[in-house]
């Protein structure tokens, strides 16, 4: 029974390093037919690339992205390496393209302002590190309640926040903020009596002042720029709930001495 138990476990390891291999094999194959679309298409995405330089409205900049990439729908549906494509594989097909044209206008859709936008972001960053030296859970501006003590200082949800400066497009960005804010929800739900509490936006806000001012990423502020820019449009749901508690505590940090 023992031998077979060992198999098992065995058997079950081979089985997810297969699945995990697969999904590295296919996310590599559809890398390079993406790469080779658009070296095909290189003139379309120069033309692209000048025309979005050229704009100087976020409005618009967002207007010819979005029509950019619905061009390229087009032209990979007609293309000789994805007519036999599965639908799944167009749609990893579409991200890696918006990930992929995304990071050639990066700069320029993140600080369309330039160095105005950066200084902007350094002096918040500034003020952030200052408050970091002193910040407490009980700080006189958070007041965390005690009960939600036991994970301060919440690394999990300070590295997924932490990461957001990694990623490029709007989308990815507002993962990173979805994730951080759903990791601080279940760790203080489960703080609650009998880990069923589910804490108020109130509760977390304070919370999420505190794990954005000690993991302090980055360029907070074009960042909240670009994705209401870019990405403002598509936000619903959970996401946008969420977002708008992220954008809360920025504004809250902003005020704080």
């Amino acid at each position: 029974m023992c031998a077979f138990f060992t198999f098992m476990n065995l058997f079950l390891r081979l089985l997810e390093q297969i699945k995990c291999d697969r999904e590295v094999c296919h996310q590599f194959l559809i890398t390079k037919c993406v790469q080779i679309f658009l070296e095909q298409n290189n003139q379309l995405v120069l033309e692209f690339i000048d025309e979005f330089e050229q704009s100087k409205l976020a409005d618009e900049k967002n207007q010819h992205l979005n029509r950019f990439l619905s061009t390229l729908e087009i032209e990979i549906k007609r293309n000789n390496i994805w007519k036999n494509a599965s639908f799944d594989q167009i749609d990893d097909a579409k991200l890696t393209i918006e990930r992929a044209i995304i990071s050639r206008v990066y700069t320029l859709a993140m600080y369309p302002n330039g160095d105005a936008d950066i200084c902007r972001d350094q002096v918040l960053r500034e003020h952030m590190s200052n408050l970091s030296k002193n910040l407490v859970p009980t700080h006189n501006d958070l007041r965390i309640p005690k009960k939600f003590h036991f994970e301060c200082p919440w690394p999990s949800a300070q590295a997924e926040i932490s990461a957001i400066s990694a990623y490029k497009t709007p989308k990815d960005k507002l993962q990173c903020v979805f994730r951080c804010t759903t990791t601080l929800l279940n760790l203080m739900s489960m703080a609650g009596e009998h880990g069923n509490m589910h804490p108020a936006a109130d509760d977390i806000v304070p919370v999420l002042v505190y794990v954005l001012i000690k993991a302090n990423p980055p360029s907070l502020l074009s960042t909240v720029q670009y994705i209401n820019s870019f990405y403002g449009d598509r936000l619903e749901g959970e996401e946008h709930y969420w977002w708008i508690q992220f954008c809360a505590a920025i504004e809250f940090i902003k005020t704080m001495n």
